[in-house]
């Protein structure tokens, strides 16, 4: 009897505790406003305390959740227009190419100074430069995401919804967003954990003669780097971790759950993925009567006559308006671009002799540090990957480990790395290749594990009949099976081990500098002393290194496999 009275309030009871969380996020949300409002302080002060390091944590959340937002609705665009327009392979995916080699610290004087410029009154300027900031730790990724899944969309299912004669937009929303959703909502999460990284050079940074410091956990975790405050270190690291844990089972998990019935499959899986918030959320009664008073929406609306007439009459007006609009924005981006490379040509011949040799040794040393974090990254991650993927149990008890991990922001375990080094005698300018890889090394394993995971059980046990071991198993099975996902994790690695540069060959301790020679430094140096043709020209040395790589080696990479598995399928 007892069990039944339960039940019947059990709806009751969920829809109240939305209530009181929805009230706590509108409480959070206004506490954020206030501090928009306040007059600008470019300096916040910082508390050391752990009962501080709760607010702080809640506002960097709230910073990395709405860069991700401006980041998808960005990623959404720009990969559908770099997939379906006629100058999107030319144009847009090389710019696409360019700006994701771009490092956060190389933007940030213009970013800081234009927001701050159009809210001189207040904080908000500063808050919304560290938001931008952030965005492009994480939009390229998931841009690219996009654009290969809606190139990647089977004839098949192009062919039925030109069958049924979808418009572009349904289209779009019956077919191509679901189709990109599950590659979307993976690459979010490392795209997620991107922000993570940078969150420290965000929130706290010098600018010139100017320092600014937001509210967050990246300026607590500064602030305890700079006094060596030994405790708050730790504290930073414990609410970053608990952190990264709450966002995977509030935010990840149930999006992965939600995004596998997009999954285009020929057999279903026997034990399917659960998440207790979703399941929440669907039991919630607002939600449900949303969902119904929608969907009869959509039904009278598509039944009802005039509503497909003004439907066609706003096509028939806004047609013809937007390709002389396309035409005026190309016309203007290929205006910018054109004085962009007029500016990038005055700066670069004005730099003197001593400038461009100290600009290629930094680059050229970076480069050497990049390569040697990715044969390190790969001589370990790809045979533990495959061995963690080759084993499905283990692979799923560890999959949210090694995501946690590839989650967590390496600079805050960057005072322990450098007692290592000292303990070690082993100075930065080698030290600086462990600090790289302690943010790069998770990606190679992540995917590694992911390909070795798709390996089919039939294959596997073919291998075994014919035991096929050792270096030809590697060569002939393995090394071809996971090599789409490996590229995948290697060049994501190899980009990450370029911006992560930036805080492993300077790094602030004990209110020290402690550097090497590199791009990393020559960036940090050019910002501190205001130096903008320095800062052009590592920022360009990096990305003409960057674009040359994947033109040379990654592209053509990514067309070997690409046709082997043309030929597989």
């Amino acid at each position: 009897m007892l069990s039944i009275e339960l039940k019947k309030y059990q709806h009751l009871w969920i829809d109240l505790s939305f209530i009181v969380i929805l009230a706590g996020i509108v409480y959070l949300l206004i506490q954020v406003y206030i501090n928009l409002i306040v007059p600008f302080k470019p300096l916040s002060h910082i508390s050391l305390s752990p009962i501080a390091l709760i607010k702080y944590s809640a506002y960097s959340t709230i910073r990395m959740c709405a860069a991700y937002g401006l980041s998808l609705v960005f990623a959404i665009g720009y990969g559908y227009s770099a997939a379906r327009t006629r100058f999107g392979d030319v144009v847009m995916v090389p710019l696409l190419d360019v700006l994701q080699s771009i490092p956060v610290l190389s933007l940030m004087p213009a970013i800081v100074l234009f927001f701050i410029s159009l809210f001189p009154r207040s904080n908000c300027g500063l808050e919304i430069a560290a938001i931008v900031m952030i965005f492009t730790a994480m939009a390229w990724n998931m841009a690219f995401s996009v654009y290969q899944s809606l190139k990647a969309v089977p004839n098949d299912l192009d062919y039925v919804s030109r069958i049924y004669q979808f418009s572009r937009g349904r289209k779009f929303v019956s077919l191509e967003l679901p189709y990109s959703s599950i590659a979307l909502i993976w690459n979010s999460m490392m795209s997620f954990a991107g922000g993570w990284f940078f969150l420290s050079v965000n929130e706290a940074f010098v600018l010139g003669k100017h320092s600014y410091m937001l509210q967050g956990i990246g300026a607590y975790m500064s602030v305890a780097q700079g006094k060596g405050d030994g405790r708050a270190m730790v504290y930073s690291l414990i609410a970053m971790g608990i952190i990264i844990a709450l966002i995977d089972r509030l935010l990840w998990k149930p999006l992965i759950v939600w995004s596998g019935k997009f999954k285009i499959e020929d057999t279903t899986a026997g034990h399917e993925p659960e998440s207790l918030v979703l399941d929440y959320l669907r039991r919630l009664t607002v939600l449900r009567a949303l969902r119904r008073f929608s969907s009869k929406v959509r039904e009278r609306a598509s039944l009802h006559r005039a509503y497909t007439g003004v439907r066609d009459r706003v096509i028939g007006v806004v047609a013809p308006v937007l390709r002389p609009a396309g035409i005026l924005a190309l016309v203007g981006v290929t205006a910018a671009v054109l004085f962009g490379i007029y500016r990038s040509a005055y700066i670069l011949f004005n730099l003197s002799g001593k400038d461009l040799v100290y600009i290629a040794t930094s680059a050229l040393l970076t480069f050497a540090r990049v390569v040697a974090t990715i044969l390190i990254g790969v001589l370990w991650a790809v045979p533990v990957g495959v061995y963690i993927g080759m084993r499905k149990r283990l692979a799923t008890k560890l999959q949210p480990l090694i995501q946690f991990f590839a989650s967590y922001p390496a600079p805050m375990l960057y005072p322990l790395a450098l007692l290592f080094l000292g303990a070690a005698h082993v100075g930065l300018g080698i030290g600086s290749i462990l600090l790289m890889l302690l943010g790069t090394q998770w990606y190679i394993l992540y995917n590694t594990v992911s390909g070795a995971m798709s390996l089919s059980d039939d294959l596997i046990g073919v291998t075994r009949i014919f035991s096929i071991k050792g270096f030809t198993l590697w060569k002939k099975v393995i090394i071809p099976a996971i090599a789409p996902q490996l590229i995948t994790g290697i060049i994501t690695a190899a980009g990450g081990a370029w911006n992560a540069s930036i805080v492993a060959e300077y790094v602030l301790y004990r209110n020290k500098i402690i550097h090497t020679r590199g791009i990393g430094t020559l960036l940090n140096t050019a910002i501190e002393h205001n130096n903008f043709h320095l800062l052009f020209g590592g920022t360009f040395a990096m990305i003409l290194i960057v674009v040359l790589i994947n033109m040379t080696v990654w592209k053509r990479l990514y067309r070997k496999v690409s046709q082997l598995s043309q030929l597989e399928s």
